[in-house]
């Protein structure tokens, strides 16, 4: 086979598809804070090229079988299967050994503990920011939790189908029950999910609101924290507690997923993406891009592997 035969296998595995996608946007129009879709892809082995995002993803296999490279770990993927990832941790399926289905959800931290129902803290957050040494991010199709899990995930793409009156919230309180059955899964009890220290939430999900309106213009550490009435140090030590990473680590994750969408839909140059996601040269956007996505932005536009 040749160099350029090779090339084009390769390519043609790598292809995935989205199907079926659903998202809850913020009130404040900055943005989606909940995303569920479907990926297909076919068989066949694909490049660690690991990709990380501001959203943290909780994914269920639905068909197919393969390989997840997760840091330096690799797990057995097989149908039922649930996968968990915090904001910001790079992860990437190296072999699809039968063609795959997988349903993802993607959401903002801050969907669970932005102010407006006691209900919803940001201590069942946990499962993602706070790992010991066995941490596994994937929970076995055999186990209980993950067929309780699985029922939970489908219902909530169930609610979104129907789109009957209240479904966002009933998705909300699903998601909620998915994040108790994880901490359970994952060996943290319940009279350790202790309700975190309160901050000023509704000043801290206006900042983000404003990080995300703003991603464009420039934005500095010391600007954020005195809208959110708060030092720099404590800003910042709030937001990663309540985020799982820090500021900058989120808003240069959420320019680089700006600039994907930019890529996919427009024909703008490179210099002219980087500059309407706010990144001040193109040598910071393709180093942060790559860090990110495993790619330069002019291969992840040519659609190389």
């Amino acid at each position: 086979m040749s160099r350029k035969e090779a090339l084009a296998d390769a390519k043609a595995m790598v292809i995935s598809m989205t199907l079926n996608e659903y998202k809850i946007m913020s009130g404040a129009g900055s943005g989606e804070l909940l995303r569920l879709f479907n990926s297909k892809a076919g068989s066949g082995k694909r490049p660690l090229a690991n990709h990380h995002h501001a959203m943290i993803e909780i994914s269920l296999i639905k068909e197919g079988s393969g390989v997840y490279t997760v840091g330096g770990r690799s797990y057995d993927i097989n149908p039922g299967d649930i996968f968990m990832f915090a904001g910001d941790e790079p992860h990437c399926i190296t072999e699809i050994h039968s063609d795959m289905l997988i349903m993802n959800v993607h959401f903002e931290p801050r969907f669970i503990w932005a102010p407006g129902n006691g209900m919803f803290d940001a201590k069942y957050l946990r499962v993602f920011h706070e790992r010991g040494n066995d941490f596994s991010n994937r929970i076995a199709y055999d186990t209980d939790a993950a067929s309780e899990i699985s029922g939970l995930l489908l219902s909530m793409e169930r609610e979104f189908e129907a789109a009957e009156p209240e479904y966002e919230l009933i998705v909300k309180i699903r998601l909620l029950t998915v994040l108790v059955l994880l901490a359970r899964s994952c060996g943290i009890a319940e009279d350790e999910l202790e309700a975190q220290d309160n901050p000023n939430l509704t000043a801290m999900n206006s900042v983000m609101e404003y990080i995300n309106a703003n991603l464009s213009s420039q934005l500095s550490l010391d600007d954020l924290a005195r809208r959110a009435n708060m030092s720099r140090s404590y800003f910042s030590t709030i937001f990663k507690r309540l985020n799982g990473v820090t500021p900058w680590e989120y808003i240069m994750l959420k320019r680089v997923e700006n600039a994907i969408t930019l890529l996919n839909r427009e024909n703008a140059s490179i210099i002219e993406v980087a500059g309407a996601c706010g990144f001040n040269s193109t040598a910071n956007f393709n180093r942060a891009f790559k860090k990110i996505t495993g790619r330069t932005p002019t291969s992840y536009r040519r659609g190389d592997c």
